[in-house]
């Protein structure tokens, strides 16, 4: 099973490699990623939309909110909430 690091880095790759190309600045993982714009609603919608397809999972609707996703961290700590719900 994932652990939050291996979510931070799977999150890290695609904002990298979709959102801010590879020579864009690296990315604090508690740094705001909204505040800083690094990320607006359609770089987040298409990270979740990865998120779910490589992690085969479905995020509810009501967990789309920004405070689930406003850093690396962030999201890769609710990510692991979800994992360890979904193994019980």
């Amino acid at each position: 099973m994932a652990n939050a690091e291996d979510f931070e880095s799977l999150i890290t790759d695609f904002l990298a490699t979709e959102l801010l190309g590879a020579s864009g600045p690296k990315i604090d993982p508690d740094e705001n990623l909204f505040v800083s714009g690094h990320v607006d609603s359609l770089g987040i919608m298409r990270l979740i939309a990865h998120l779910e397809t490589e992690l085969a999972l479905e995020i509810p609707p009501a967990d789309l909110v920004p405070d689930n996703f406003r850093s690396v961290r962030v999201m890769a700590e609710y990510l692991n909430r979800m994992a360890a719900a979904g193994a019980q």
